[in-house]
């Protein structure tokens, strides 16, 4: 008999090693069919070199503002999230035996995927994606090579330079903090060496895009942010898996896959270069100190994550209320008396060559004056129909959004981790990491749809970033993929409506519809995935 179960067990576990096999196989052709996707569909429609000829041209007018060029980027992005979909099942599906060699095998196929696709995509206009890259590399070059600083000049001084007329915020300081900074002269720096290396680098020829030189000097600096983006993205998705490996290694394959496929995050770092990258490394080293229990490097993280974007610090409440849980409120106000202590002489250092904290005021002057893309932006465009004053337009869109994400977020923090509800005998028991992940997922989502009254597609990276680290979740599995593919949408609709024939939206209808694309796919999702929930199963009993 024993002999029989040991013979039972060894096939089975032959049996999930075969069916491993094929699982991987399956996915390495969805994995070729989504770089073929976006090698054909983006690539080939939005070639770089064109996208350069054009300061100000977006994807529209490279293609021609059609209906039949929208549909058809539509369904490019389609394609790729139904891929991505697929591909997260498939790993989900994976039998849990597998070789070692196995596990590696997928480790290499998802990383794979991830730079194969980024490459193809280096090839595609950033100007339809968004212009920031652009912003970056000139401002980049004017702390590199025209002796400016970022925090204090604006592109407008130094509007003589070339690829000035590739920026968008040519009368704004930056609105980065001094970490980004230091990374954009980095990139800046070494691309110019290497241009000296190879020969590419010539002065004193027309800009482009008057000067070819100048064009391939200038795809040589949008490269060199691209790459940076791409390898802050592979640091981020090495701290997911080692975040995920240690209390659930079988799902740490498929949190990877769900950050490093994403079709947002590719668009985002291989085509846009977004910095938010950067803070995102901070955050998420933050979550693997908070796992590790290293509650003053947790707050630390957080603390190099607002030197980025100041926005990181909208996951201030969840850190330190999750401290709270784990060690005591004296302790926890102990650590957190500490971390602002460091934390004020670290900033300090940091905007010190900027020019100190001097600085701030005018950036955050500046950028809450701007609203877009969010439902604040639509109530802005139907009091500015009205024809209200500036003053009272400003306090309902930007200041009071601001006020009610800081009370959403708290309240959602306190209950979330348990503070709003006790049981009988005594406070609830201590909270479970997957609590930590899917509050921070909640909380920044909240903060998008309340209080960023300045709104952008890749913004949802923030979302991303803590949801992969429950790669199962009905979230993550059911709704995040719509989410991100409403922010593609909504980010080509911006690009094309307005220059469509025939199209009578107004403004504020525009604006609408943008807010309406991003969203509703989401919240169709949600409400499948709810209703999925609730249906009742059959379970069938096995037959011997």
């Amino acid at each position: 008999m024993e002999s029989v179960g040991a013979g039972e067990g060894a096939a089975t576990a032959e049996g999930q090693v075969r069916s491993r096999r094929r699982h991987l196989l399956a996915l390495s052709a969805i994995g070729c069919g989504t770089v073929v996707i976006y090698a054909l569909g983006l690539t080939r429609q939005y070639p770089l070199l064109a996208g350069l000829a054009s300061p100000r041209a977006g994807w529209s007018k490279l293609l021609g503002p059609t209906p039949a060029n929208l549909f058809m980027h539509v369904l490019v992005y389609l394609a790729v999230t139904v891929l991505y979909v697929l591909a997260q099942r498939v790993v989900s599906w994976l039998p849990q035996q597998g070789t070692k060699r196995q596990h590696w095998g997928l480790m290499l196929i998802i990383v794979a995927v991830w730079l194969g696709a980024s490459l193809v995509l280096f090839g595609v206009a950033p100007r339809g994606e968004s212009s920031d890259v652009f912003d970056y590399l000139f401002r980049g070059r004017m702390q590199v090579e025209l002796g400016g600083n970022p925090l204090a000049n604006v592109p407008y001084d130094f509007r003589g330079a070339p690829y000035y007329y590739f920026v968008s915020w040519n009368r704004f300081v930056d609105a980065y903090g001094p970490l980004w900074e230091v990374a954009s002269g980095g990139v800046v720096t070494v691309t110019r060496l290497w241009l000296h290396a190879t020969g590419g680098w010539v002065s004193g020829l027309p800009t482009c895009p008057a000067g070819p030189t100048s064009c391939r000097m200038l795809v040589a600096y949008v490269t060199g942010y691209r790459l940076l983006a791409v390898a802050l993205a592979g640091v981020v998705g090495a701290l997911v898996y080692a975040v995920v490996r240690r209390d659930r290694p079988s799902d740490a394959g498929a949190a990877l896959l769900a950050w490093l496929w994403n079709p947002l995050l590719l668009l985002a770092t291989a085509v846009g270069a977004h910095n938010d990258m950067l803070m995102l490394v901070f955050w998420l080293a933050g979550f693997w100190a908070l796992q590790h229990r290293r509650w003053l490097a947790a707050l630390l993280a957080l603390v190099l994550a607002a030197h980025v974007k100041l926005t990181a610090l909208v996951l201030l409440p969840v850190f330190g209320l999750w401290l709270v849980r784990q060690i005591g409120w004296k302790r926890a106000l102990g650590r957190g008396c500490v971390a602002g202590v460091l934390g004020v002489a670290l900033s300090w250092l940091l905007y010190y060559p900027w020019g100190g904290w001097s600085t701030l005021p005018r950036m955050l002057r500046e950028r809450s004056r701007f609203v877009a893309n969010s439902p604040h932006h639509v109530f802005r465009q139907l009091l500015l129909d009205r024809d209200w004053e500036a003053g009272q337009i400003q306090r309902l869109t930007i200041y009071w959004p601001t006020i009610a994400a800081v009370v959403v977020i708290l309240g959602l923090s306190l209950f979330m981790l348990g503070f709003l509800h006790r049981r009988k005998g005594g406070a609830p028991p201590t909270p479970h990491d997957a609590v930590l992940w899917s509050t921070a997922t909640v909380v920044v989502l909240a903060y998008l749809l309340v209080g960023s009254f300045w709104f952008q597609p890749w913004y949802i990276l923030w979302v991303i970033a803590p949801a992969v680290l429950l790669p199962r979740s009905p979230f993550t599995l059911g709704v995040l993929p719509w989410l991100c593919l409403g922010a593609l949408w909504s980010n080509i609709a911006a690009d094309y409506l307005p220059g469509l024939p025939g199209l009578t939206l107004t403004r504020t209808g525009q604006v609408a519809l943008v807010l309406a694309i991003t969203w509703l796919p989401a919240l169709a999702a949600a409400g499948y995935t709810l209703w999925a929930q609730g249906r009742p199963r059959t379970n069938r009993r096995r037959r011997d």
